[in-house]
């Protein structure tokens, strides 16, 4: 059962690499593109031109109004702490643990609204009592989908598999959070910020109780 788990993973990850370069290419495509009959040439060095931002001023418009949503790159960092508790099935032994890790988020925005991207995640838990887990430390992959409302908000769900150690486990994964410091692009369809946010990871691992272990997270994010 892993073992399918596991090759699923794979393969939504080379499904999520090939989106980010399809979306590289749109990107790289949208730059070199001609400008289209009855369009304007850019101005050459040295001759006037009215800015952009004035002109959708003029408009009645902001610059933003004026770059076309669309696909692109998806690109974020993160640093997180959190907690979690595991047992034996057969004890009632159990021990309390500290989550210290950091996110990255590689994939595509598909537009203003939707993006899927892989997350890989890196961490180091220490044990608060005895018995079950050692401290040590914590790999996993997942894959999620996410949607942002109002440039503001997001709120995504995916699966992955997560290592604590030596057992691992199949692990859903739900996000949600915000940008509360966050700008657009003038020349295309892109924003960036400050992500504050929190995960929450389910994880059922084989000879021990499901670990639920929540980690709330600060970084980056180019969306």
């Amino acid at each position: 059962m892993n073992q399918f788990v596991v090759e699923g993973l794979v393969l939504a990850v080379v499904l999520t690499a090939s989106a980010v370069v399809q979306a590289q290419e749109v990107e790289s495509e949208a730059s070199d593109k001609p400008p289209a009959a009855g369009e304007e040439a850019p101005a050459e060095a040295g001759t006037a031109a009215t800015p952009a931002p004035a002109a959708a001023a003029a408009k009645g418009g902001d610059a933003s109004s004026t770059v076309a949503d669309g696909l692109r790159f998806r690109f974020g960092v993160s640093g997180g702490l959190g907690f979690f508790s595991a047992a034996n099935e057969n004890s009632s032994d159990s021990v309390s643990c500290t989550y210290y890790g950091a996110d990255v988020r590689l994939g595509a925005q598909i537009n203003n609204l939707i993006g899927v991207y892989a997350q890989p995640t890196l961490g180091y838990y220490s044990v608060n009592g005895s018995g079950g887990l050692g401290a040590g430390g914590l790999v996993g992959m997942s894959v999620i989908a996410d949607a942002t409302f109002i440039d503001r908000f997001f709120v995504g769900a995916g699966l992955g598999y997560t290592v604590y150690n030596n057992p691992a486990g199949i692990t859903p994964i739900l996000r949600v959070g915000g940008y509360p410091l966050m700008s657009r692009s003038d020349e295309k369809a892109r924003r960036k910020g400050l992500m504050v946010g929190m995960d929450l990871r389910i994880t059922s691992l084989e000879g021990l109780k499901t670990i639920v272990m929540p980690s709330f997270n600060v970084g980056y994010e180019a969306f």
